[in-house]
């Protein structure tokens, strides 16, 4: 009797299918790091715009006044585009570093390896914080980015059972 046609993996045992849930995570994860590459571009272009920019809200802060609402809406944009332009290199920089790490982070997870959640962690969790501490605690985007961030980094955590491989 000829054994040799035999399947000699019998006893290897094959990787686990992909779960739907890390599939879609990674597959948003991908259209995410693309949009933020291409956030991160636009921003670095804007800021050669910021004197006509800066000018431009000026002067309907001017038209309005700083006492009321709206005023002090302006008045924080005014501070917030300041602040941006003021880093821009450290967040530009910043901005490139932490969605390469989501990325490579998101691929090795979409391998089934461990290794890669931490990378997505902080890939995604370091550039709120540090955009919070930078320009401002309490503007609309980085308490809508933050709250992405989390919700993303708790649904990857629980996807840590999915993970086989270091």
């Amino acid at each position: 009797m000829d054994y040799s046609n035999q399947n000699t993996d019998l006893f290897n045992e094959q990787p686990k299918p992909l779960s739907g849930t890390l599939n879609v995570l990674t597959i948003l994860t991908f259209i995410g790091c693309g949009l933020a590459y291409l956030g991160t571009l636009y921003n670095w272009y804007q800021a050669s715009n910021y004197e006509s920019d800066r000018a431009k809200l000026e002067s309907q802060l001017d038209k309005i006044g700083e006492d009321g609402f709206a005023g002090k809406m302006l008045k924080s944009s005014l501070d917030m585009m300041d602040k941006t332009y003021e880093y821009r290199y450290i967040l530009f920089i910043a901005g490139l570093v932490f969605t390469t790490f989501c990325l490579i982070g998101a691929i090795k997870m979409r391998k089934q390896k461990k290794s890669g959640l931490p990378l997505y962690i902080i890939g995604e969790l370091a550039p709120v914080l540090l955009t919070a501490i930078l320009v401002s605690f309490t503007s609309i985007p980085v308490i809508i980015s933050s709250v992405f961030a989390l919700i993303f980094v708790i649904l990857y955590a629980a996807q840590r059972k999915n993970l086989i491989y270091n």
